[in-house]
């Protein structure tokens, strides 16, 4: 069989993969869409790849598992399943699927060229018949758009104990823009405002938990990003049930967009507090949403720490570097965090204060705080946001 299309190569960690050379795709304008290959491939992402592999490797770690088997569900020209490979101690085997046969056929050669032909196996099957037929301890879920409609199969696939990663680049519903496709996609209705991005993660984590409760499963998030316009989540799936583990970890937003007051509520208080908010007027809901954790704390500190440590030798990206450090930090603060950009708008404020700044003024007041990964003028703290604002003042 000839070549999809016209290749070349390019290094990501310790993989050198061949992929369309998407030089013959421009348009008259300069602009390529790596969608428009014959086999996708996107060296944007290659930062979101390099944090997948400290991710998996932090888990294998944590774990305490000596081996592990991964699907790659649609895994194009196998990059990332290849990486895996490469990169991750004690990965033992590696399934890449992708249901075009270029896309398999490229990443066959590509496990030739890596030299991995003993650990990855390709197939080229529909990704709900490779769900169906194998079970692993990981499972990866990068799709075009959403992830929802492969998670059910997803978390059947995963062993018990076992990761369970899902990105999702359709972030317009996600992010409150388009809150009708939201709830058709995920039944959950998101808000727009500075915090969405966060809220994305909430919604596809409440997702997932819902999903794994139908089959008697129950989920704890290991570690969730936003990046380069997409977001990205880890759990662990326990196949057991839990009484109370919804409850407690699944509830509302209530947020007022004239004050910035926000608030994440369980689902079993959410008639009392709404009913006493709404009154005041102002207010307004979304959700559901997951109000638990979204970083496990041993994975946050060991992600970053894997991270600095590999990336000289790896040619890790800086920007990933930037989101795990934020991360650690960030972990143990509120959730919904503020923008210094919504803040000055809102209160028609003379000057933008830098996140940095002021997040050390409130510091200073005894407030912990922290600067947030999922936005650049992002930042959490304890205070509210009368003390927000007199920090806001001081020099």
């Amino acid at each position: 069989m000839s070549e999809p299309c016209p290749l070349t190569e390019s290094r990501e960690g310790k993989a050198v993969i061949r992929h369309c050379d998407l030089k013959s795709y421009t348009n008259s304008r300069g602009f390529v869409d790596p969608a428009w290959a014959p086999v996708f491939y996107n060296p944007r992402m290659k930062c979101s790849r390099d944090l997948s592999t400290v991710i998996l490797s932090a888990y294998v770690k944590l774990s305490a598992r000596k081996e592990v088997s991964v699907i790659d569900v649609m895994s194009g020209t196998g990059v990332r399943g290849i990486r895996y490979a490469l990169e991750v101690p004690g990965v033992s085997q590696v399934i890449l699927n992708d249901v075009d046969p270029k896309a398999a056929l490229l990443a066959r050669e590509n496990v030739a060229l890596n030299g991995v032909t003993d650990v990855v196996k390709v197939f080229s099957k529909e990704a709900h018949e490779i769900l169906a037929s194998t079970k692993a301890e990981v499972v990866d879920l990068d799709p075009f758009g959403t992830p929802a409609p492969f998670i059910h199969p997803a978390l059947r696939a995963v062993r018990h104990g076992g990761l369970l990663c899902a990105t999702a680049t359709d972030l317009p519903p996600l992010l409150g823009i388009y809150p009708s496709a939201c709830i058709r996609k995920y039944f959950s209705k998101a808000l727009e405002a500075e915090f969405s991005r966060e809220q994305a993660v909430r919604v596809l984590l409440y997702f997932i938990a819902r999903e794994a409760a139908k089959l008697g499963r129950v989920i704890r998030p290991f570690y969730s990003y936003y990046l380069d316009h997409h977001i990205r989540v880890c759990v662990i799936v326990e196949k057991k049930e839990r009484s109370g583990f919804l409850e407690e970890n699944l509830g509302i937003i209530l947020y007022n967009p004239k004050t910035l007051e926000r608030q994440l509520v369980v689902l079993s208080q959410a008639s009392e507090i709404c009913g006493g908010r709404l009154a005041g007027g102002g207010w307004v809901v979304g959700g559901p949403v997951w109000i638990g954790e979204l970083w496990a704390s041993e994975a946050s500190q060991e992600i970053s720490r894997e991270y600095m440590a590999r990336q000289a030798e790896l040619n890790l990206c800086r920007k990933g570097l930037s989101v795990a450090t934020k991360i650690d930090q960030e972990r143990d603060k509120p959730p919904l965090y503020y923008t210094t950009e919504k803040v000055a708008s809102t209160y028609k404020l003379a000057e933008e204060r830098s996140a940095r700044q002021l997040v050390d003024q409130l510091a200073l007041k005894g407030y912990p705080s922290s600067l947030t990964h999922f936005d650049e003028k992002g930042f959490r703290t304890t205070a509210n946001v009368a003390d927000i604002l007199e920090a806001w003042q001081a020099r």
